[in-house]
C-alpha cells in the first residue's frame, strides 16, 4: 500500500514521531492512519481482500475482519520500523529468537547463505538483528520511488551495520555483485514473494498459479550457498519472535532450467505454509495472482 505519504518527509516525520512516543502508543496512531488510508484506496482493499480470500478461503464479515487486522497489524510493523530508525533498540522489540544456529552452521560451510523471507511480520527487523550478532549481512532492495527516500533508508540501513545492493532497471551488474558476496561467505538477504517484472517463474501458491523470484535457485546454482528461510513475525503486545529455518533441501540434475522451476516450486510451497499460519501478517496490497485474462502478476517490491 503506497500512497502520497510514502515519501521522505513522511518518512522523516514518522521517525520523529516514533522517537519521542511511547511503542503502543505510536502504533496505535500508526494503526489509526492506516485504517483511512486502506478505506480510501479501494484498490489496495480489493488486492488484499482477493489475497487474503485466496490464502485462508475466508469470506464476508471474517474476511473484513481479517483485512482490517492486517492493516493494523502493517501499520504497527511501519511504527516499529521508525522506532528502529529513530535510534531505539531493535532487540528491545525481540520477543524470542530461534534457529540462529542454521545460520551460523550455513556459514561454517564456507559457501554463503541466501536468507529468504516474504512480505510477511517485520522483514526489516530480521536483518538488524542479524547485524546486531556481528554477520556480515546484505539486503536485496529495490529503488524506491525517490532517490532521496533511497538514500535515507540505504543511510539507516548502513548505521545499523547493513549493506545494500539494489537490484531491478539500471542495475545490469547487480547479481555478479551479489555472487561476489556469497563467494565472500557473506550473508544475502531477499524478498521473494513478489517478484519484479522478468525475475519471477510460473509456481502454483495456494492452488493458483502466479510467480515467485527465481533469484534463490539461480544464486544456488552458481554458488551452492545456503538457502535459508528466515521470518519475524510479530505479537498484540508489540514484541517479535524471529526464527530461521534448516537450508531448503533444493535439488540439482542436468537440466538446470527444469531445476530453477521446480527449486522455485519448493521455495513456495514452503513459505506457503509459513504464510498460511499467519494471515493476519502477511503485508501484500496489489495483486499476488493474476485474474484469468491477464499473466502473472510480477509487482515490484519495496524494501
Amino acid at each position: 500500500m503506497q500512497p502520497a505519504l510514502y515519501n521522505l518527509t513522511a518518512f522523516k516525520l514518522a521517525r520523529l514521531a516514533a522517537r519521542w512516543l511511547p511503542q503502543m502508543c505510536a502504533r496505535r496512531l500508526a494503526a489509526m492512519i492506516a485504517l483511512r488510508v486502506y478505506d480510501r484506496r479501494p484498490e489496495a482493499s480489493a488486492a488484499l481482500r482477493e489475497n487474503l480470500a485466496a490464502l485462508t478461503g475466508c469470506g464476508g464479515a471474517e474476511l473484513d475482519a481479517l483485512c482490517r487486522a492486517n492493516v493494523v497489524n502493517f501499520a504497527g510493523m511501519l511504527s516499529d520500523y521508525f522506532r528502529c530508525a529513530a535510534g531505539h533498540d531493535s532487540e528491545a522489540l525481540l520477543g524470542e529468537w530461534r534457529g540462529i544456529e542454521h545460520l551460523k552452521a550455513a556459514r561454517e560451510r564456507g559457501h554463503g547463505v541466501i536468507v529468504v523471507t516474504a512480505h510477511l511480520g517485520h522483514w526489516e527487523l530480521g536483518g538488524l538483528l542479524l547485524a546486531r550478532q556481528g554477520l556480515p549481512i546484505t539486503v536485496i532492495t529495490l529503488e524506491e520511488p525517490e532517490s532521496e527516500l533511497t538514500r535515507w533508508r540505504d543511510l539507516h540501513r548502513q548505521r545499523a551495520g547493513l549493506k545494500t545492493i539494489a537490484v531491478g532497471p539500471g542495475h545490469a551488474f547487480s547479481f555478479v555483485e551479489i555472487v561476489q558476496t556469497l563467494r565472500r561467505n557473506e550473508i544475502v538477504a531477499m524478498l521473494v514473494d513478489r517478484p519484479y517484472a522478468g525475475t519471477g517463474v510460473p509456481i502454483t501458491f495456494c492452488d493458483r498459479p502466479t510467480e515467485f523470484s527465481t533469484a534463490p535457485a539461480l544464486l544456488w546454482q552458481h554458488t551452492n550457498a545456503a538457502v535459508i528461510p528466515a521470518f519475524v513475525t510479530g505479537d498484540h503486545a508489540g514484541r517479535y519472535t524471529a526464527f530461521a529455518e534448516p537450508p531448503l533441501d533444493f535439488t540439482r540434475s542436468a537440466d538446470a532450467p527444469r531445476d530453477l522451476v521446480r527449486n522455485t516450486q519448493l521455495l513456495a510451497s514452503h513459505f506457503e505454509n509459513i504464510i498460511r499460519q499467519r494471515p493476519n501478517q502477511w503485508f501484500n496490497f496489489v495483486p499476488i495472482w493474476p485474474s484469468p485474462a491477464a499473466p502473472p502478476a510480477t509487482a515490484e517490491p519495496r524494501r
